[in-house]
């Protein structure tokens, strides 16, 4: 587990949100979804894990959802924000800035500038991954520093 500081990815004059980086710096656990109602995958294209920061113990949602032709988006939310949002096997970004980040895989971070990971225009950094599910997950948990903790991960269809 590691967190990865894509701050050499904006120009100096925009910032990182200081309450998101902290949540992602943060150690946490991922795990089933405690709630009987809810389950840690959906299949045969979808899962979510319920995410615990060890400190704070505040919970977050861990969603991967899997394309047929294979594309893969990840999300990391707290409440209705979203703190981080990965795409494995995707094509071009274009970040703000005129950077672009060449396929296959991105991993899109918000700034102060830009806060809202839900709008077209946001910052990325590049990730490199095989581009399988696992492999985009693990990925992705190791550069937000999620431990998959007592995670049953399915056999999501190819």
């Amino acid at each position: 587990m590691a967190y990865y500081d894509p701050t050499g990815w904006i120009p100096h004059e925009d910032q990182l949100l200081p309450n998101v980086e902290s949540k992602i710096k943060s150690s946490k656990r991922a795990g089933s979804k405690k709630s009987k109602r809810s389950k840690a995958f959906l299949p045969p294209y979808a899962m979510e894990l319920e995410v615990l920061a060890t400190e704070t113990r505040e919970i977050m949602r861990l969603s991967l959802t899997k394309e047929k032709h294979g594309k893969v988006s990840i999300n990391l939310a707290a409440g209705d924000d979203v703190l981080r949002n990965g795409h494995f096997n995707h094509g071009y970004h274009h970040n703000p800035n005129d950077r672009d980040i060449r396929p296959p895989h991105h991993i899109h971070f918000p700034t102060s500038t830009y806060p809202s990971l839900d709008r077209h225009h946001t910052y990325a950094y590049p990730v490199k991954s095989n581009g399988d599910y696992l492999s985009a997950l693990q990925k992705f948990c190791s550069d937000t520093n999620i431990y998959l903790h007592n995670a049953s991960l399915p056999l999501l269809r190819r």
